[in-house]
C-alpha cells in the first residue's frame, strides 16, 4: 500500500481521523497521504436573488484551498519525523464525485474517514458522507469513529454472517490488509435458533460452515461464535472482551449498509468509543 486518501471538512472528527491514517501508515509502510476537500457552492432557490458571479466561485476555491494548505501544514509540523509525503486536493464538487474523478488517474488502495453522531451539528457533513461512501462506493474505507484513537493493529475481526461465502468473501483484501499489519484474523458470526428447515436438513447449515472455513483457509483465521440476539451487541461484546483493534465488514448490498446505519446499536459500534470499521465490498 502506498498512497492512503482522507477526506476532510476541517472539522475535529476529520483531523482525529487524518491522526489515525498517519499512524496507520506507519504500519502498514505506506509513503503517502493525500488530503482531498471537496467544495460545494451554495445555490439559490429564491428567484429574485442573483445568481453566483464568476469572482465569488473563485473565492469559493480559494478559500477551500487555503484552509487545505493549512491542514496540511498542521499535519507536517504534527508528524515532522514520519518520512509521509503529504498531499493535497481541493476540488469542486461532493467527496464521492471527487473520488472516483481522482482513481480515474490514481489507483485509490484506501479512504479513511472520519464518523461522528450524538448531535454535533458542526460535524454533520463529514459524517454523513461517511455513510454515503460506505453505500456507494467499491473503494476500501476505514470509518473512525469520533472517539476512537490509533492502536497497533493487532487482531483483525471479520463479521461474517456464513451466507453465500465463495460469492461475496473478499478473501484477497481481507488477506492483504491480514499481510500488511502482521494482525492475526477473527472470524465472527451469531448463531441463530435453527429454523424448522435447518432442523430437517441440518446438513445446509454444514455446508454453509464448511464453505467459510474452505474460503479462508490460507488465513488461518480463529473462529468465534455468539448467542446474542442483537448482530451489533454481539459485535461490540466481543471487540470488548477480545480487544480487536479493526472491524471487516462486507455489506452484500448498499442498502443493507444504510439499514444498520439507522439502528441504534450500530451507532455505539461506529459514532462512539468502538474501534473503527473497514468497509469492503463483496467478491465479484
Amino acid at each position: 500500500m502506498k498512497t492512503i486518501i482522507v477526506p476532510t471538512d476541517f472539522s475535529t472528527t476529520a483531523s482525529n481521523a487524518a491522526d489515525y491514517a498517519v499512524h496507520f501508515a506507519q504500519q502498514v509502510k505506506a509513503e503517502r497521504i493525500v488530503l482531498l476537500h471537496a467544495y460545494e457552492i451554495p445555490v439559490a432557490i429564491d428567484p429574485m436573488m442573483p445568481g453566483i458571479q464568476i469572482p465569488e466561485i473563485d473565492g469559493f476555491r480559494e478559500s477551500a484551498e487555503k484552509r487545505l494548505y493549512q491542514f496540511r501544514a498542521d499535519l507536517l509540523l504534527k508528524y515532522s519525523n514520519t518520512g509521509l509525503v503529504f498531499d493535497i486536493h481541493a476540488v469542486y464538487g461532493s467527496i464521492l464525485s471527487a473520488l472516483e474523478d481522482f482513481g480515474e488517474n490514481n489507483p485509490i488502495e484506501l479512504v479513511v474517514m472520519g464518523i461522528t453522531g450524538g448531535g454535533a451539528l458542526e460535524e454533520t457533513l463529514i459524517g454523513s458522507n461517511t455513510v454515503h461512501i460506505a453505500e456507494h462506493s467499491h473503494i476500501p474505507l476505514i470509518i473512525v469513529p469520533a472517539k476512537s484513537s490509533f492502536k497497533p493493529i493487532q487482531k483483525l475481526l471479520f463479521a461474517c454472517d456464513f451466507n453465500d461465502a465463495e460469492k461475496y468473501i473478499p478473501v484477497e483484501q481481507i488477506g492483504n490488509i491480514q499481510q500488511l499489519t502482521g494482525a492475526a484474523l477473527m472470524v465472527f458470526n451469531i448463531e441463530s435458533a435453527p429454523d424448522e428447515f435447518e432442523e430437517t436438513f441440518p446438513g445446509t447449515v454444514m455446508g454453509e460452515s464448511f464453505a467459510v472455513h474452505t474460503v479462508l483457509e490460507k488465513l488461518n483465521p480463529s473462529y468465534h461464535f455468539s448467542h446474542d440476539e442483537n448482530f451489533i451487541e454481539g459485535i461490540n461484546h466481543f471487540v470488548d472482551e477480545q480487544q480487536v483493534d479493526l472491524v471487516i465488514t462486507v455489506p452484500k448490498e448498499h442498502h443493507f449498509f444504510a439499514q444498520l446505519f439507522s439502528s441504534s446499536h450500530t451507532k455505539k459500534l461506529a459514532f462512539h468509543s468502538h474501534v473503527p470499521i473497514l468497509v469492503l465490498s463483496k467478491n465479484n
